[in-house]
């Protein structure tokens, strides 16, 4: 299409190069003409003398045939000169009206790759985020996890992973029904992204689970806490469908540096650390509080 365009706007200076060399042929033959006029005037004015020698007459008959000749082929001049200028302007209209297609062709195409864009960047949106709660999904989350680690071993910040996960789900769907729980799904995530930072995550890891991810970590005991507001968050009396539940959740947490360094590490020991406190009366537990080994 570019191409097109290119070809069509050269196509369009030569046109008007040439129609310029036609134009300036006919200046040509308009002085042509006025020169005859003139030398005829000359002429006659010659020939309105009286008692003129012989050889005068004669010279100026001979300059008036001239000056009719020269008049003539400029008469073919200028037929051939308005029959060239009408074949370049038809020229040039054609080449005008296929350049005006050509920008209509081209704004059609911007058009096209700019829906395409959209459509791109939709796909990867929803490739991205968990369909039922608009939260980032698995794969959001690792990206986020892989990228957070950078960050914290260029900068020495802390990072934690926070592992959650809906106590009893199983029951609320078979005792209420899938639509309650989808429901109940959509509560916990907008009660949990309520109480993160803009630059954090919350996704959906699957199921009833949930992972959090915190950026630049100075205090565990931070941590601790704002896990134990989600839950205490989470906890309060929320109605579906005409019948008040209260959700009960347990929270896992693994820091960086301190229970792992790589992406697989941390995770596998919030979740260990979730599992450990779902089966304890504290609902919140740092990995290194589960009693159990590092995960290598």
């Amino acid at each position: 299409m570019k191409s097109k365009s290119k070809d069509l706007k050269k196509n369009a200076s030569a046109k008007k190069a040439s129609l310029g060399r036609v134009l300036k042929k006919n200046e040509k033959i308009k002085e042509t003409v006025k020169e005859a006029a003139s030398e005829l005037t000359s002429v006659n004015e010659v020939l309105k003398q009286e008692k003129i020698p012989v050889q005068v007459i004669k010279q100026a008959l001979t300059k008036n045939e001239d000056v009719e000749q020269k008049v003539a082929k400029a008469a073919d001049d200028l037929k051939l000169v308005n029959a060239k200028l009408a074949k370049e302007l038809a020229d040039r209209i054609v080449i005008e009206s296929e350049l005006a297609d050509t920008k209509t062709d081209l704004a059609e195409v911007r058009d096209d790759l700019s829906k395409a864009q959209v459509e791109k960047e939709d796909a990867q949106q929803i490739a991205l985020q968990d369909a039922h709660t608009g939260l980032p999904n698995r794969v959001s989350f690792e990206q986020g996890l892989e990228h957070g680690l950078s960050q914290a071993k260029r900068h020495g910040w802390g990072l934690a992973v926070l592992f959650i996960d809906i106590d009893k789900f199983k029951r609320i769907n078979d005792s209420y029904g899938h639509d309650v729980g989808d429901q109940v799904l959509l509560m916990v995530a907008n009660r949990l992204k309520s109480f993160v930072r803009d630059e954090d995550m919350v996704s959906r890891w699957g199921g009833d689970e949930f992972v959090c991810l915190l950026f630049e970590v100075k205090q565990e005991a931070d941590v601790t806490r704002l896990a134990e507001k989600m839950i205490n968050q989470i906890a309060e009396d929320c109605e579906f469908n005409g019948t008040i539940l209260s959700i009960k959740a347990s929270i896992g947490i693994a820091i960086y540096p301190t229970d792992g360094e790589t992406a697989d590490i941390l995770f596998k020991n919030a979740d260990t650390a979730m599992y450990k406190a779902k089966g304890s009366k504290k609902r919140v537990v740092l990995f290194r509080e589960a009693g159990v080994r590092k995960a290598d």
